[in-house]
């Protein structure tokens, strides 16, 4: 199954709990790293670009830097892998990776 295939399920699956996805809304996108450094670069980027973001440590994980960034569209899968795709290849260029995407049900 492609990424587009996987969100468009999800998403379709959000849609029938009750979401609205004919409107924008924000969607929060979740990349981890081992080290502060790398998802501070990370977070620094994404930022300079006039994103919203998140830097947490969690505990007990192998990659225990969680960098959310958030972006305001509408949750179409074409969106959301479009971005999701992007995020990851800048994630991975500083030693992270995704790791999914959500929003709250409205």
């Amino acid at each position: 199954m492609s990424l587009l295939e996987e969100n468009a399920e999800i998403l379709g699956r959000m849609e029938k709990d009750g979401s609205d996805l004919g409107r924008s809304r924000s969607v929060d996108f979740s990349h981890v790293f081992a080290t502060r450094v790398s998802a501070e670069k990370f977070a620094a980027e994404c930022e300079a670009d006039g994103f919203k973001i998140d830097v947490i440590e969690t505990d007990g994980v192998a990659d225990p830097w969680d960098v959310t960034v958030t972006v305001k569209m509408q949750p179409s899968a074409a969106n959301v892998t479009s971005w999701e795709e992007r995020f990851d290849i800048l994630a991975r260029r500083h030693g992270g990776r995704t790791d999914g995407w959500g929003f709250f049900t409205v």
